[in-house]
């Protein structure tokens, strides 16, 4: 490691020993400041413990005076500030001791956490990406922090994306839709990249089962459109050609909900939607308000709901083929779903039965 011969760059030092050694559970010592000092300080000769002590103590109080003048702060809401606190010497020699840290940090452990396992388990962030971010998370925390990741597994066969420019896309698509331009590309339908160029009008860039997708409108069409920014390739914006305002679509009008859009359109299916009302098990409830758009809820009796809700057909269908004793159709606006209830269910016992017997 390189030396500093530069007294300047000591408050530096101090402030990179603090961050990287030190948080509120593991305050570290003046003595032990000064050994990392020494570290990479090439003190002056003849310098002794005590000066360098002094010379450290100078320094803390000369950053907590910048510090509370310029009134910085790292997480938005308290000054930073270096804590000094006296404890009992640990050491046999007994006593008290003088005890650093800094009292925030741009990021809390939680908040640094949290990050973390969003990019952990975020599929549409490719492994290299993932790698770069969660080493970046890493240092905005103290060498304390790290072993709590060890607790943290995933699937080694968890799987992302291979796209490794989604990330230039998004911010291509973001200044797009700022400016109200148009974007083309060519998309990867299962798995094959197709000649076609698509031309459309950005609206939103939204995640949906930690994948982004594009809300927008294709060109020649009058309904909204949604397409999965990892799929795309050669994407090109169009910086002197402006996209069709998003009002004046057909399926629109004056109002757009993009939740509404999002709860309809559940793993962002293609389909018309549709409205149903179930009947539904008190232990089901829960999960039918996470998955679909529900516009109302009743009790109806003891440990029964009923619910009405505005999805796919084939969203519905996949609940109430998979939960038919807890879930049941009373109403909807597509008579079809019933139709389609029964092929599905005629050809689950045609094909079970034949095995049966085999």
């Amino acid at each position: 490691m390189l030396k500093t011969t530069s007294k300047k760059m000591i408050p530096m030092l101090i402030l990179r020993i603090l961050w990287r050694h030190a948080d509120q559970e593991h305050m570290i010592s003046m003595e032990v400041i000064c050994d990392r000092l020494e570290e990479e300080f090439e003190s002056e000769k003849g310098m002794t413990r005590a000066a360098l002590r002094k010379l450290v103590s100078a320094n803390i109080q000369q950053l907590n005076l910048f510090f509370h003048e310029t009134e910085w702060n790292m997480d938005g809401e308290k000054d930073l500030q270096i804590c000094e606190k006296t404890i009992a010497n640990p050491d046999q020699s007994g006593g008290y001791i003088k005890v650093y840290c800094l009292n925030s940090r741009l990021f809390s452990d939680t908040e640094i956490r949290l990050l973390h396992d969003s990019i952990l388990f975020s599929p549409g962030v490719d492994n290299g990406c993932a790698k770069r971010l969660l080493d970046k998370l890493k240092r905005c925390a103290s060498k304390y922090f790290g072993s709590l990741f060890e607790y943290v597994k995933y699937r080694e066969t968890f799987k992302r994306t291979q796209n490794l420019h989604i990330f230039h896309y998004l911010m291509k698509i973001g200044k797009a839709i700022k400016n109200m331009n148009k974007v083309s590309f060519q998309y990867r339908k299962n798995g094959k990249l197709a000649d076609k160029i698509y031309t459309v009008s950005p609206y939103y860039l939204v995640i949906n089962g930690g994948w982004y997708y594009l809300i927008c409108n294709m060109e020649g069409k009058e309904t909204l459109s949604h397409y999965r920014i990892d799929r795309m390739e050669q994407v090109v914006t169009h910086q002197y050609e402006k996209g069709r305002c998003m009002e004046s679509l057909d399926c629109i009008g004056k109002f757009f909900e993009l939740s509404q859009y999002m709860e309809e359109h559940p793993r962002m299916s293609y389909e018309k939607t549709v409205s149903a009302t179930l009947m539904v098990a008190e232990n089901l409830v829960e999960e039918v308000e996470l998955e679909f758009r529900t516009t109302s809820k009743m009790k109806v009796q003891e440990n029964l709901f009923r619910i009405r809700i505005v999805s796919t057909k084939t969203a519905i269908c996949n609940w109430i083929i998979n939960l038919t004793e807890y879930i049941q159709i009373e109403t909807t606006s597509d008579p079809s779903i019933i139709e389609l209830l029964c092929y599905r269910a005629k050809c689950i016992i045609e094909l079970y039965q034949k095995k049966q017997k085999k």
